[in-house]
């Protein structure tokens, strides 16, 4: 289930990021606190054993400051922006996806008009009607994710007074 949080960001407050950051339904900390408290004691053990002259001695600190330094130049081996670039093609091809698959009502509606033939007043309103009815879809699927739709059609009765329905 997906929480939109865009009516609360939309107040302009300077403040209204971190609200919605820290809430917690649907929260992003609630994905990552387990490994996150696992990371920060680890990271405070490993810092207080470093530190601490009753743990480790002068030689010893020497040993894991050389290890550290070892571990840190082995990342340069990692290809950090070839991992990057399949991350980012794989978000761009997913939202090109969405983006072509969005239904838009101008084809069908060249479709409909190419489909019902006709000239009279009942060939007329049946197309008109079943265009309507696809402009109708369209602000119904774009409620969800467009804030202007949701605010030039917030509910049932705007729809009817716009003609919609």
């Amino acid at each position: 289930m997906t929480l939109s949080y865009h009516h609360q960001l939309a107040s302009l407050s300077p403040l209204a990021i971190f609200r919605v950051l820290f809430r917690w339904k649907g929260s992003v900390w609630k994905l990552i606190y387990k490994e996150l408290f696992v990371w920060t004691i680890l990271f405070l053990a490993i810092s207080f054993i470093y530190r601490s002259d009753y743990i480790l001695n002068a030689k010893q600190k020497i040993i894991l400051g050389n290890l550290a330094y070892y571990f840190d130049t082995r990342l340069e081996y990692i290809p950090i922006t070839f991992i990057l670039g399949f991350f980012v093609d794989t978000i761009l091809s997913r939202w090109s996806n969405i983006i072509t698959n969005l239904g838009y009502i101008e084809s069908y509606a060249l479709f409909i008009s190419n489909c019902i033939h006709g000239n009279d007043e009942n060939t007329k309103e049946l197309r008109r009607t079943l265009v309507r009815y696809l402009c109708l879809t369209q602000i119904f699927i774009f409620r969800d994710i467009s804030i202007q739709v949701q605010k030039r059609f917030p509910t049932i009765d705007s729809m009817v007074d716009a003609g919609l329905l």
